[in-house]
């Protein structure tokens, strides 16, 4: 499937009838049944890891997750070192064992530097001190014979610094170049920790930071925050007609064009779960922001997604969406919230279109 955008139509595409979502919270206990049946199946035991990876299974967070896991059943059984496994891959999690492993590395590297001007420090003092011991002998009465000698003794000792001191700078320079090295990683374990593997938006941890952020930056400068939540419409019915990995294509399309057209203007886009997507947008009122939104969702309704096996026509993809403004004291998840219920009013009234949260 080619999930570029096609070409441009003049009419987007008509909306099925509704098939409303629960309200928030009314699905919990269902989904625990499921995790506490499958956790008893498997023989898993009931970790935190183990919650976080069924979760996103059981409610379809996760497209390729669960795919994976379905396989797994279907296979060999779902174990803990499969459940793991899909955790650390899929979810852009790093294992405790990846974790010390980069500890131990900068642990290392501290104490081989630390050795090494150690070992520099005794060589300036030994030069020190024979630097100090020719000048009280070049103090007193010395022959020609005495004097030479003097003179090749120091310049032993130069010789033996100057040495010296160009290990300690190789090895510092190669000291340097692996700490750059190691912080990369770091950077790189760090931006893992908090994307998603499938679409390359922020994940619901980095996500979350990002709200709280943005909040708190918008408290000290009294400028307005508005942010959305999005839904692609009929997207179980898209994944059940063209399969799991053209889903994630769409889902890939839907945040890279969002996240596109949010980050223009300093905002940032992250997964909420499944087809669901949060736009952070900083200084901007519910009304701009709700304007701006709808402009996307009008552009993204008007492509055509195509094939790219035989350029077949896959249809129109659009979402529905809620938009919220932050108000002082509120936390990210109040904020997040409200949006969800002007995204859940959106729906109500047919898809395909954004509404403002009117609380």
């Amino acid at each position: 499937m080619q999930h570029q955008p096609g070409p441009m139509v003049a009419q987007a595409a008509v909306c099925a009838p509704p098939d409303v979502a629960h309200p928030i919270g009314a699905g919990p206990l269902a989904w625990y049944d499921q995790i506490r049946a499958l956790l008893i199946q498997n023989g898993l035991p009931p970790e935190p890891a183990m919650y976080d990876v069924l979760w996103r299974y059981v409610r379809d967070d996760d497209p390729e997750l669960s795919l994976a896991i379905d396989k797994a059943i279907a296979g060999a059984g779902l174990t803990l070192g499969t459940v793991l496994g899909l955790r650390e891959t899929l979810l852009g999690q790093m294992s405790e064992a990846q974790v010390n492993q980069l500890i131990a590395e900068a642990h290392g590297q501290a104490q081989a530097l630390t050795k090494r001007i150690e070992s520099g420090q005794t060589d300036l003092a030994d030069y020190g001190r024979a630097i100090a011991v020719g000048g009280e002998r070049l103090a007193g009465p010395m022959d020609p014979a005495a004097l030479a000698g003097l003179l090749e003794q120091l310049s032993a000792a130069t010789s033996t610094v100057q040495a010296a001191n160009g290990r300690l700078l190789e090895e510092l320079e190669h000291a340097a170049a692996e700490s750059l090295a190691l912080a990369d990683r770091l950077i790189q374990a760090e931006r893992a920790a908090v994307t998603d593997a499938l679409t390359g938006v922020l994940n619901r941890r980095g996500l979350m930071a990002a709200v709280e952020t943005a909040q708190t930056e918008a408290d000290a400068s009294g400028k307005p925050l508005a942010l959305t939540v999005v839904d692609i419409d009929h997207f179980k019915q898209f994944n059940d007609r063209f399969g799991h990995a053209m889903g994630d294509d769409v889902l890939r399309f839907v945040a890279h064009h969002l996240d596109e057209m949010l980050e223009k203007d300093g905002g940032c886009v992250g997964g909420l779960g499944g087809e669901e997507f949060v736009g952070v947008m900083p200084g901007t009122t519910v009304q701009a922001a709700a304007g701006r939104i709808d402009r996307i969702r009008a552009d993204l309704a008007g492509r055509v997604l195509r094939s790219a096996v035989d350029g077949s026509s896959m249809g129109r993809i659009s979402f529905s969406a809620g938009v919220a403004e932050h108000r002082a004291g509120q936390g990210a998840d109040q904020l997040i919230q409200r949006a969800d219920g002007a995204l859940y009013t959106a729906k109500r009234l047919g898809r395909d279109r954004v509404v403002p949260d009117r609380g």
